[in-house]
């Protein structure tokens, strides 16, 4: 009895010996990649270290842009694969946060999940006081872009986003799917400077997930630092005042008349970058469409602006101030009769006087008879005018037309009345706020157009200067000085007792030019217009008059008069500007 309970004992030990080997064998050899790949699963968990964008800063290296912390919940990848682990997290999630997660799809990616950012401090603790419960979620910190001019400077900086897979494959190895990424403005346009490479961490966590150590980490870089030629103070000067002026839409240009340094670019209505997704459908359906750049994007008939370009052409075919005409409010030409805003007449006018005026006639005989499209066409395109401009942003290259495209454009030949239309800055002729800016910015300076700009200089993280801008000349008129003086007079004329003087300050030597934009077939005469009909109105000057530091452009869409919209806030932006001493910065 008792040597058959003993080889019992041996039988049953051997069987369980065979199947404690095979068990072995199994694990070790059959199912060892798979419970190798789960163990690193289990305690190997890859966090991406998001980097810092690259600060925007204004000349006087206030920040215009920059990074702030914010927390989020993430889950990792990895848990996917284990269903049980995987339904118990999601169910704690639910009861904790409130969040329903219906599908999570399986992925080879290591990309960890972002499940929720957090708002506050006390769903920050939440998470921590209820981790154990929430194996595979873990905390990290994301990058969030904060603007602290909010809409006055939205137009010049733009606003961020994530990345598209153009995106994450221009920048493969640099960013990842929750780095931010410029959409619009110089946020886009100086992506390469601006944007960060991130790093990574390998850590080993615990079956709760808890981070027991560093098993690899990389540094993450941050982007370079990008400082502008805009003065914060003008730029909320410029937003300031055009806001109170009650006008609904347009724009203010502000440039260094000696380098082309862009001291302050508004469009009104602007958009407000820090909540630009939240109000995002709001903002698209607005018909004045906030989010258009109207000092670079939009195009109109420049109206009597154009007349000091224009001048400068009639200067250089030999007229002079001895000579004249007599407007009595209208010019004969053909069938047709052109009529001058002034309807009863100016009287006798010369060049500067008509200026002054803004005296349709004069500029009508003349460059009818002394011009023609081909002589207007090159003048203007001398400056600016019919192109793109070469900026850091886009913009329009507006209409410069000629009897050659008026015939492919619009199928019909030239007529004399395209000549008179154009001659005052109608008909088919368009221009941005940016091209009229820079035409005075040639005449303040007898010929030279500069580069505009909107960059300084750009730092590395470090502090480090790695590229200064320097100025460029854009264009040159050749003309001699005294032709551009005899128009900087009349342009002073304007604003001391021409059609600008709503411009004329006690407190600042202001000069400028005028400008009313037709917009429909229909007299401006006419009262009670509705606003879609209303005319555009424009001024662009320059301050002061003697050494002019700035280049000054106000466009008032539909304002009506732009002696009586436009020049007004010119004058309250240069006014503020002085009382405030800024402009003793810019000698």
């Amino acid at each position: 009895m008792k040597r058959r309970n003993f080889i019992l004992f041996l039988v049953l030990s051997f069987v369980l010996y065979l199947i404690l080997v095979f068990r072995l064998i199994y694990l070790n050899v059959l199912k060892s990649d798979y419970y190798k790949d789960l163990s690193k699963r289990n305690y190997i968990r890859r966090r991406i270290i998001y980097s810092q964008r690259g600060d925007i800063l204004d000349r006087h290296n206030q920040k215009l842009a920059y990074d702030v912390p914010e927390y989020a919940i993430f889950l990792d990848p990895q848990i996917i694969q284990e269903r049980e682990v995987l339904e118990k997290t999601l169910k704690n999630l639910r009861e904790i946060f409130g969040i329903e997660i219906s599908t999570l799809n399986k992925s080879n990616s290591i990309e960890p999940i972002l499940i929720k950012k957090l708002t506050d401090q006390s769903e920050i603790d939440k998470f921590y006081n209820n981790s154990y419960r929430l194996p595979g979620v873990f905390i990290n910190m994301i990058p969030k872009r904060f603007y602290p001019m909010g809409e006055e400077c939205s137009h010049i900086i733009g606003y961020v986003g994530y990345p598209t897979e153009k995106h994450l494959k221009a920048f493969k190895d640099k960013i990842s799917h929750q780095s931010l990424v410029g959409r619009q403005g110089l946020e886009s346009a100086l992506e390469e400077f601006l944007q960060g490479t991130v790093g990574a961490e390998e850590l080993m966590v615990n079956a709760v997930g808890k981070v027991i150590g560093v098993y690899k980490q990389t540094n993450p870089q941050k982007g370079n630092t990008v400082v502008l030629t805009v003065d914060s103070r003008i730029q909320k000067i410029a937003y300031e005042v055009f806001k109170s002026s009650g006008h609904r839409a347009g724009a203010v240009l502000i440039v260094k008349a000696d380098s082309g340094e862009v001291l302050a670019l508004v469009s009104y209505p602007s958009f407000d970058p820090n909540r630009i997704y939240e109000m995002w459908e709001e903002y698209a359906k607005d018909p004045l469409n906030p989010l258009f750049n109207r000092a670079l994007q939009a195009y109109y008939p420049p109206g009597s602006v154009i007349k000091v370009g224009l001048a400068v052409a009639l200067l250089q075919e030999g007229v002079n101030l001895k000579e004249g005409v007599v407007c009595k409010g209208s010019f004969p030409l053909g069938n047709r009769v052109f009529y001058c805003w002034q309807r009863q007449g100016h009287g006798w006018e010369n060049l500067k006087t008509a200026i002054r005026d803004s005296c349709d006639v004069y500029f009508y005989h003349y460059c009818y008879y002394k011009l023609g499209p081909k002589k207007m066409e090159n003048i203007l395109r001398r400056f600016s005018f019919g192109e793109s401009v070469p900026f850091e942003l886009s913009n329009a290259s507006g209409v410069l037309p000629n009897p050659e495209w008026k015939r492919k454009t619009k199928k019909e030949q030239w007529y004399g009345g395209d000549t008179v239309n154009m001659s005052i800055g109608q008909g088919y002729l368009k221009a941005t706020l940016l091209q009229q800016c820079l035409m005075v910015m040639g005449i303040v300076n007898d010929g030279i157009i500069y580069k505009p700009t909107l960059i300084k200089e750009v730092r590395d993280p470090n502090g480090r200067i790695i590229w200064k801008n320097k100025k460029v000349v854009y264009k040159v008129v050749k003309a001699p000085p005294e032709y551009f003086a005899i128009v900087k007079e009349a342009m002073r004329d304007v604003v001391k007792s021409g059609t600008g003087v709503l411009a004329n300050s006690p407190m600042a030597e202001i000069a400028g030019k005028t400008g009313t934009a037709q917009v429909a077939g229909v007299s401006a005469r006419r009262k009670n217009l509705p606003y879609h009909l209303r005319d555009h109105a424009w001024f662009v000057g320059f301050y002061p008059y003697r050494n002019p530091l700035f280049v000054i452009g106000v466009l008032v869409e539909h304002g009506g008069s732009g002696g009586s919209a436009a020049a007004p806030i010119a004058r309250r932006i240069i006014e503020r500007i002085q009382m405030e001493g800024i402009h003793k910065e810019l000698a």
